[in-house]
């Protein structure tokens, strides 16, 4: 009888099934996990940032599409920038400091950047932005502000930027004039609206031979007061730029963020570049005790890799490598300068 009660027992523990995982077991299956996390993770950054370029090209589709409806209502395409006449305003400090990565400085970087709050790094090649020159006048985002059906943005050109009804205008960010990929900072300098996109401006020298302010050539499809038509552009609507991103645009209603240009004394890419060129032009030290006698200025770049976002005169948006050779890259500046083109897409 005993022994059967002890078989039986023998019987049924042979039969309970053992329930969990061992540690041993636990350990194999999180460590699979996170090699599988590690191989998908780059894979899911880089669709991410196809998705973000791909809403960045079509931002600047619409910038095409909507300075040729502008070109097709006033018969010439928008002014880079309309100046003002009164003190420009210096954003002293930003809310938080903006680290922009910049891979190619002037060679008199070094002597020109403690002229303003802009800080180089040469040991991990960044610029810390802490003030902002803006002006008094107006960019051409603002002048597209209709075509780019933003008609709840009414600006007042007759009055002053810093009118209240105005200055609450340019506080409205507009998204289709940042780019998705663009790391800006949450808080934004006295809450005025992002950009990451400039007019083509040309190319030309920073300074002449002396040292000085160079005499500016305007001989790309926008500069201040510009008005040009399509007939203006004898190098080619397909072979001039119209619009570029930028590293840091700045912001929409300012007439220093603008445009961008390719100074010829940037060496060795014509891409993510900055510089701090000084202001040319007498400004009355009664009206401006302490004006800021420099900008921040930046080249056109991008946060998507090797490639930037371009808007040709044709209104058609095209990717440019950054190894594109300076010289190619002048020729698509120009609207003008009759250079040949080749192997620039």
């Amino acid at each position: 009888m005993i022994a059967n009660r002890i078989r039986a027992c023998a019987r049924s523990g042979r039969s309970v099934a053992r329930t969990g995982f061992t540690l041993i077991e636990l350990l194999v299956v999180i460590a699979i996990i996170g090699l599988l996390v590690s191989m998908l993770m780059p894979a899911v950054q880089k669709a991410r940032e196809a998705a973000r370029r791909s809403s960045c090209t079509n931002n600047m589709r619409q910038l095409g599409i909507a300075a040729h409806n502008y070109l097709a209502a006033h018969r010439v395409f928008p002014s880079g920038s309309i100046i003002g006449k009164d003190c420009d305003y210096l954003i002293q400090s930003f809310p938080e400091t903006f680290t922009v990565p910049i891979t190619n400085i002037p060679n008199d970087a070094i002597p020109v950047l403690p002229r303003t709050a802009a800080t180089y790094d040469p040991q991990s090649k960044t610029v810390s932005l802490r003030d902002w020159r803006v002006d008094t006048g107006w960019s051409w985002h603002a002048l597209l502000l209709p075509q780019m059906d933003q008609a709840t943005i009414q600006i007042n050109f007759s009055l002053p930027k810093n009118e209240p009804t105005n200055w609450q205008m340019c506080q409205v960010p507009i998204e289709s004039y940042v780019c998705p990929s663009a790391p800006y900072p949450s808080t934004r300098p006295l809450n005025l609206g992002y950009t990451s996109y400039r007019g083509n401006q040309g190319a030309w020298p920073l300074r002449d031979a002396m040292g000085n302010c160079q005499a500016p050539l305007n001989n790309g499809a926008f500069y201040p007061h510009s008005a040009h038509s399509d007939r203006d552009f004898t190098d080619g609507a397909s072979n001039t730029l119209l619009f570029g991103e930028a590293l840091f645009g700045g912001f929409w209603n300012d007439p220093n963020s603008s445009c961008s240009r390719l100074p010829d004394d940037i060496r060795p890419s014509p891409f993510d570049t900055f510089w701090s060129p000084p202001i040319c032009g007498p400004e009355d030290p009664f009206l401006c005790p302490q004006p800021p006698k420099f900008v921040n200025q930046f080249g056109f770049g991008s946060f998507h890799g090797d490639v930037i976002v371009f808007t040709l005169v044709d209104g058609s948006s095209r990717t440019i490598s950054k190894t594109l050779d300076a010289s190619t890259f002048r020729a698509l500046c120009t609207r003008n300068g009759r250079e040949p083109l080749m192997n620039a897409f």
